[in-house]
Parts: C-alpha cells; sequence; structure tokens
C-alpha cells in the first residue's frame, strides 16, 4: 500500500512539473511552499527565489486585499474557483490569471495551508479584448453610416461624425475643411469634457503651425496621415519653443495619443479628422490609425456627395433663374417687334413713324438675335468646339471698332467714351472676331451698368511681354460674394425683378473662354456696391511677321448692308423650300426684290416634283421640315440619275447654328449652310455665288 501511495505521489510531482499551469503551495500566512516550473515562466522567480517568501510579491498593491480576503476563506475550508484577477511579474509587468485556489489539510482534516492554481490568460483577454474592440468598431461604424446618410448638409454631417467619435474612439476630436479660397477651417471639435472645447480651440488659434508635419495644413496639403502615438512632456516643451504660456496651456489639454487623417476623395484631400486621447490614457497604435483613415474616406465621400448635391441644387436654381431671365429677355424685345408690327399692319404708322418703327423692329431682331448666338457660343465652348481663325491682329483697329459699336448704346446714356491706346502696342497673333467680340462685351457690360451721365474708360498698353486691355466704369460696382463667381455662366448679381437690363449672364463667361482660348487672363475688380468696376484682358504678345508686299489691316465690322446694295439677280430663278409660309414670304420678298424668279415649295417631296418640271438655277431648302427634312431632300437631288437635277446648287437655310450642323448639312450634299435669321444682302449673295458655281451648259429654261 505504501508503494501504491509513492507511486501516486510520483505521478502527481510529474503532472505538477509537466504542467502549463502554474501550481503553487502557501501555508495559511501566504508562505510559499513549493513553485513549479510554470510558475517560473508565469512570473519570473525561480524556485529557490520564491520559496520561503510570501505570496503578496506577486500581487500588485492595489489588490494586496484580495490576497488578504483568500486567506480567510480559505482557513474557512472554503474553495476559491476561476476567479480572474491580475499578478505582477518580477519585472513589474501584469499578467491576467484565472486562479483556482483550494484548501490543503493534514492527516485531521485541519486545514493548514492552499494549493494554488493559475493559468495565464492573457491570449484569450486578447482575443476578447479583439472581439470587443471589433463590435465597438463595427456599432460605431453603423452609427456613423446612420449620421453621414441622415443629412446632405455636409457641415451638419461632420458635426455628428465628432460627436460620435468622443468617447468611442477618441477623448478629443475635430474636423477641417478646406475652403474655396484654399483656407483651413475647422467645422466642429468635441471633448469628453466640454469646459475644454473652448482651450483646445484657443490653443489651435493661437499656436497652429501650418509647417509642422503633424498639423492639419500639412495632413490636408499631402493627404498624407500622421500619428503620434505617445505624446510626451518633451515633444510639448520642444513644440512650445521657449513659449511657458504655451507649454501651460498645451499641457492643461493633458494630450496622451494623436492622429490627424486626411479625408480624401477623388485623389484629393478635402479637410481633416483630428482625433486625440486625454482622459482615458489610451495609445494609439497602426491599427487605430488605419481604422481612422476608413472613418475619414467614409465621411469624405459624403462631404463630396454632399458638395455635389448641393453643386447640382446651385445648377437647377442657376438654370431656373436664367430661364427667368431668359424669359424677360426675349419678352422685351419681342414686345416692340409685335407691337410695332401689328400698329404698322394696321395702318396706325405712316411716314417718318413707320420708318422709325421699322428701325426699331430691326434693332430689336438683331438683339434677339445676339442673344440666339450668345447662347451657340457657350454651347460650343462647353462641347470644346470653339475654334479661333488666328492671324495677325492690329488691336488698336479691333479696339477702335468695338468702341464704335458700343457708341449708340454709351450716347443714348449720356455715357463719357474715353479711350487711351499704348502706340507701343503692335500686333499679336488672334482671331480679330473673338478679340472684338471680348471688348465689346465688356464694354456692353460697363455701359450697361453704368448710369445716366456715367464714364466708362478703356485702355490698351503692353506691358512687357503681354498687351493688356483695362475696362473701368463708375457703375453700380460688384459685390464681394459675387466678385469670384462673376465669369461663370448664368451668374448675376441679383436676380430680382426690378434690375434693369439683366442679361442672360453670358456675356462675361464667353468673356473668360475666349480669352483663355488666346492663352490670356482676364480679372475683375470691384470695391463693392457703387464704387464701378474694372476688368482687366491680358493677351500674350507673340512674334508676328506680316507680309512685306503688303500692310495687312484687319477689315472694319460694319453694320448690315442696305437693301438698296443687294445684288442683281435678273434672269435667276430660285426654288425655295419651307415649310413655314411666313419664311417662305419674306424669301419672296427678298430674292424677287433682287430680280430673281422664285419658285416655291412647302415640303421636300412637293421640291423634287418642282425640280423635275422647272429645274432652278439655285435651290434653297430648309432643313427642319416634317415627312422629309432638308437633308433627305438634299440627299435624293444628289442621287438623282439625271445630271443637271444633280448638280443643282444647293444652300441649307436654317435654324440650326451649331458647328456640328453646319458640318452635316455640307457633308449631305449642300454647298452653303445659312443660318436664321438672315441678312437679306447675305442671301442674295449666297444665290448669286451659287449660279456662278453651276457647271457650264446647265439648262436655265423655265
Amino acid at each position: 500500500m505504501k508503494g501504491d501511495a509513492f507511486a501516486a505521489f510520483r505521478r502527481l510531482a510529474a503532472v505538477v512539473e509537466s504542467s502549463d499551469d502554474a501550481i503553487v503551495t502557501k501555508d495559511l500566512q501566504g508562505i510559499i511552499q513549493s513553485w513549479n516550473p510554470a510558475a517560473y515562466r508565469m512570473f519570473g522567480y525561480r524556485a529557490d527565489e520564491a520559496i520561503g517568501r510570501s505570496i503578496r510579491i506577486i500581487i500588485p498593491d492595489d489588490r494586496q486585499d484580495e490576497e488578504t480576503a483568500v486567506l480567510l476563506r480559505i482557513s474557512r475550508g472554503e474553495k476559491v474557483d476561476h476567479y480572474e484577477t491580475i499578478r505582477r511579474r518580477q519585472d513589474g509587468t501584469l499578467v491576467p490569471i484565472s486562479l483556482t485556489v483550494s484548501p490543503l489539510r493534514d492527516e485531521h482534516g485541519t486545514v493548514i495551508g492552499a494549493s494554488k492554481i493559475a493559468r495565464d490568460i492573457s491570449e484569450r483577454k486578447r482575443v476578447d479584448a479583439e472581439r470587443a474592440r471589433e463590435h465597438r468598431r463595427a456599432l460605431f461604424l453603423a452609427q456613423i453610416a446612420a449620421v453621414l446618410s441622415r443629412s446632405l448638409e455636409y457641415d451638419e454631417t461632420l458635426k455628428g461624425v465628432a460627436a460620435l467619435a468622443v468617447p468611442t474612439i477618441a477623448d478629443w476630436c475635430s474636423v477641417d475643411v478646406l475652403q474655396e479660397n484654399g483656407d483651413v477651417a475647422c467645422l466642429a471639435v468635441d471633448h469628453v469634457d466640454p469646459a475644454k472645447v473652448e482651450l483646445g480651440k484657443e490653443v489651435r488659434r493661437r499656436y497652429a503651425d501650418p509647417s509642422t508635419p503633424y498639423g492639419v495644413a500639412h495632413v490636408v496639403r499631402t493627404a498624407t496621415s500622421a500619428m503620434i502615438p505617445e505624446v510626451t512632456d518633451e515633444m510639448i516643451v520642444a513644440g512650445a519653443r521657449g513659449d511657458q504660456e504655451r507649454i501651460g496651456l498645451v499641457r492643461s489639454l493633458g494630450l496622451r495619443s494623436y492622429m490627424c487623417v486626411p479625408l480624401v476623395s477623388g485623389g484629393r484631400a478635402m479637410g481633416a479628422l483630428t482625433l486625440a486621447t486625454a482622459e482615458s490614457g489610451r495609445r494609439y497604435t497602426e491599427d487605430d490609425l488605419r481604422f481612422a483613415e476608413d472613418v475619414a474616406s467614409r465621411a469624405a465621400l459624403a462631404v463630396e456627395n454632399a458638395r455635389a448635391y448641393e453643386e447640382l441644387r446651385r445648377a437647377n436654381r442657376l438654370k431656373d433663374e436664367f430661364l427667368a431671365t431668359l424669359s424677360h429677355e426675349l419678352r422685351t424685345p419681342l414686345n416692340a417687334i409685335v407691337g410695332y408690327a401689328r400698329i404698322a399692319i394696321a395702318g396706325i404708322l405712316t411716314g417718318d413713324k413707320l420708318s422709325h418703327g421699322l428701325v426699331t423692329i430691326e434693332r430689336n431682331a438683331s438683339a434677339l438675335a445676339q442673344m440666339v448666338e450668345d447662347m451657340l457660343d457657350v454651347s460650343r465652348i462647353v462641347a470644346g468646339k470653339m475654334r479661333l481663325n488666328v492671324q495677325p491682329v492690329e488691336v488698336p483697329v479691333v479696339l477702335h471698332e468695338a468702341i464704335e459699336t458700343i457708341r449708340p448704346a454709351a450716347d443714348a446714356k449720356r455715357i463719357k467714351l474715353q479711350s487711351m491706346v499704348d502706340p507701343q502696342v503692335g500686333p499679336i497673333s488672334g482671331d480679330p472676331d473673338r478679340l472684338r467680340q471680348i471688348i465689346w462685351n465688356l464694354l456692353s457690360n460697363s455701359v450697361k451698368f453704368t448710369p445716366k451721365e456715367g464714364h466708362v474708360q478703356i485702355r490698351l498698353e503692353r506691358i512687357n511681354s503681354s498687351v493688356e486691355i483695362t475696362v473701368s466704369d463708375t457703375g453700380i460696382g460688384i459685390d464681394a460674394k459675387l466678385l469670384p463667381h462673376i465669369f461663370e455662366r448664368f451668374r448675376q448679381g441679383d436676380s430680382g425683378g426690378t434690375k434693369p437690363n439683366v442679361g442672360l449672364g453670358l456675356g462675361l463667361s464667353i468673356v473668360r473662354n475666349l480669352v483663355d482660348l488666346h492663352g490670356g487672363t482676364v480679372y475683375a475688380s470691384s470695391a463693392g456696391p457703387g464704387t464701378g468696376a474694372t476688368f482687366r484682358v491680358r493677351l500674350p504678345v507673340m512674334i508676328v511677321h506680316p507680309p512685306h508686299e503688303e500692310k495687312r489691316v484687319h477689315p472694319r465690322h460694319e453694320r448690315a448692308l442696305s437693301v438698296e446694295q443687294l445684288p442683281d439677280l435678273t434672269g435667276t430663278h430660285v426654288l425655295a423650300v419651307d415649310d413655314e409660309p411666313d419664311a417662305l414670304g419674306l424669301l419672296i420678298e427678298i430674292l424677287e426684290t433682287a430680280g430673281a424668279h422664285v419658285t416655291t415649295a412647302s415640303s421636300g417631296a412637293a421640291a423634287l416634283e418642282k425640280i423635275r418640271a422647272a429645274r432652278p438655277d439655285v435651290l434653297l431648302a430648309d432643313l427642319g421640315m416634317p415627312v422629309m427634312d432638308g437633308f433627305q431632300l438634299i440627299q435624293r437631288l444628289r442621287q438623282s440619275s439625271d445630271p443637271l437635277e444633280r448638280e443643282i446648287p444647293a444652300a441649307a437655310l436654317t435654324a440650326y447654328g451649331r458647328s456640328e450642323d453646319r458640318a452635316r448639312s455640307l457633308q449631305a450634299g449642300f454647298e452653303m449652310h445659312l443660318g436664321k435669321p438672315i441678312d437679306p444682302v447675305e442671301l442674295a449673295s449666297a444665290v448669286q455665288a451659287l449660279v456662278r458655281r453651276r457647271p457650264a451648259g446647265g439648262d436655265k429654261s423655265n
């Protein structure tokens, strides 16, 4: 029996020696009696260092009461089962353990000590902590998603992000957003201690350093995250550069760890999310930094969506304002046209009054045509199809022409036009028509917004390697809020109905794009409402070599010639095709006045029949007709088996004015593309040119 007991003891000793758990025995005073190898591995003390000493050597100071309570329970014969606590290693580090303590009894059953089994639960704690952290993060991201989807007002959204971040992932959080002017503005701040919010703002306002690699400005500029895992007092002192007040203020924030991550969307940083710990004493890791970057990317996407939505709302608002303005601007000249036309038809206007009425109708019709041209120019610019006819241009000549064009409008308001031209300004390379359009638009804008008896000055001078055109006025000026947007399409200073001469809001946008196409720049300045405005166009001087045998002079931009100067079309037979009776009637009046014989058709099919019967010299056809449009008509004509029909010269007369419309009509088989409204002289001259192009031998009989 004694042999069996000894064998059992040997087996038990082997188990104790090989166990992964620390197995320790102690007496009722807590003095260690035995210490297995696992205890050495767990706590760092060798057996000879531990046996004979109190078990309290491995108990942290703040947990000494635990040992007293355990010994009391053991002395009463109670067992302590799976008690989770913290113990201290020899090197001072702490280890979480699960502790089971059982009483040891002598042969009489008296409790004489305790057997203690300690299991290291560090890995389990780590896994549990990781799971808890992932759960908290998942919950946080779900809350963030709810906040980000709640509103399209991005400032409110970002304030919600800051409020959620504290205290879930930070003790202190701020959100900064990049402004249109390039400055970084703090949009939201939150802190576990509300009293420190203003303190944090004050420290930042007074001591923010845009050059520091850990600051918001640098993070936004480089779109790169920054982290300080542990903020030390040495860092605070070094950053303050001896400023004791600054040191004191920063210390009072109690920062322990710090991260600043950019809000990046579309490859650019639009702001930054700053997170810091203080009261919690938490220390950020690389994993925390990656999580913060994930949160920031979600917030940035929400900001981008909010801004896109706001831009869409703004575009819709501008579109609505533009349509309202367009309606007003179209109705104004239409009112004069329709009104004078009706009283002329009624016979109310006679003599000089009739002549005055017709001049008024022509002037307002020209204004309508200019509006259409402006809108077409914008369409070409947006589509990237605006083309320049580049040639040497004498800028003073173009300037003089633009001034003379605008002078009647200025004289009507008794506005004084003053021009100053630097004699050193030589020719530049550009499109003379578009340069004239630039100057005319600026002058027209100044005259429009300058009150009666005002003053408009235009100055042309050579500045280094550029030519500068400056238009300044004594008009209503430009509000500071509008100034950065003055060259945007459809932007106007006042959309109210009381503002005179509103316009379509396209002129300055066209100016900017035409200047850009010339490689130049345009600027606007104003001291505010009532102080006038100044526009400066700067164009590069390019080396120009005009031909030596003749002096190239840019042609003057004249008004349309008078009807008396119509070319003679006597003997010319024209077939005019249009489904609009009024448009057809106008063609008849112009062409018959020029001496032509005119046959008409109101459809493509009818035109083909009359071509076979009459063999006209020239075909004028509208493109936008029902059933068989102008494109189908010319294609049928060009595919005819009769060479006389196939070779009839043709011009497309249409309200489609885009460059692609012109190209399509020429590709379809028309020799010319004439845009409506067309000048009578231009129409008759086009017919004359087409007749000259007709191959010899054509049958001109009716």
